[in-house]
């Protein structure tokens, strides 16, 4: 049984790196007012983009498994955009019969995490985050980013950015609490 899983593994990675060479393109969306600067298929496979592009959607600044939870020692930053955001931001299509795939992107990691959450949400629900004193802040609203890199690993997309800016519309803070039962 041991031997058929690892030949299964050896197969499937087999099949992604052959994929990465050559069923994956690049497909980047017009009017996205991102350049395409760098772009990687050997080993990682990324495109990286010059250029600034506004993004409506979600800056989430949160403790993965609540503020109490002492196993992190920093919070995740990251930026879902909504729907139409995701349309026009570049991704990877593995075209290679019979598979086809789109890698859309889910949510983008924000490199300048605590200010990114500052340009968005302000000092005081930043500092409140970082004491632990809340789970987490959001704000939905239009965020302008720049220095935006896309790849595929492990089957899973992922992006990153800086946020340079925000026009915020709603914010809102989840408080640490415990919840009352028997």
């Amino acid at each position: 049984m041991k031997a058929f899983i690892l030949l299964m593994l050896i197969l499937f990675a087999t099949s992604m790196a052959s994929a990465e060479g050559r069923g994956m393109h690049l497909i980047h969306p017009q009017g996205s007012g991102l350049v395409l600067t760098v772009l990687q298929r050997d080993g990682d496979l990324h495109a990286t983009f010059a250029g600034q592009t506004w993004v409506s959607g979600t800056v989430i600044g949160r403790w993965p498994d609540g503020a109490t939870n002492r196993h992190y020692k920093d919070p995740e930053f990251v930026l879902v955009p909504d729907p139409e955001s995701v349309e026009k931001l570049p991704y990877f299509l593995l075209r290679q019969p019979p598979y086809f795939h789109r890698y859309k992107v889910r949510y983008v990691e924000l490199m300048n995490g605590p200010a990114a959450l500052r340009i968005a949400a302000g000092d005081a629900p930043v500092r409140r985050l970082l004491q632990r004193r809340v789970n987490h802040v959001t704000v939905s609203g239009r965020f302008l980013m720049e220095h935006y890199t896309v790849g595929v690993e492990c089957d899973a997309p992922w992006a990153r950015a800086v946020l340079l800016k925000a026009e915020p519309l709603e914010q809102r803070t989840t408080h640490n609490g415990v919840l009352a039962g028997c």
